[in-house]
């Protein structure tokens, strides 16, 4: 793969990370002021939102660049 798709994927990749970070630090899940932080249930509950938060947008960041990292490698050959 040449140096200079190498770097535009680069450029590009890192713009799409910045952006899906952006979104999902946009959409935290919150806990409403009304619920109790206390209660165990509700903190196991909001802590799985969380994971799930975080889990979904980093696949949503991550995999697109990699596909086409892959995609540009297989075809450059």
């Amino acid at each position: 793969m040449s140096r200079l798709i190498f770097l535009v994927w680069l450029v590009v990749s890192l713009g799409w990370i910045l952006a899906v970070g952006a979104f999902a630090q946009h959409s935290w899940p919150h806990m409403p002021l009304d619920i109790s932080h206390s209660d165990p249930e509700t903190r196991a509950a909001f802590d799985e939102a969380v994971l799930a938060h975080i889990g979904k947008h980093a696949l949503v960041a991550l995999l697109p660049p990699l596909v086409m990292l892959l995609l540009a490698r297989f075809v450059s050959r």
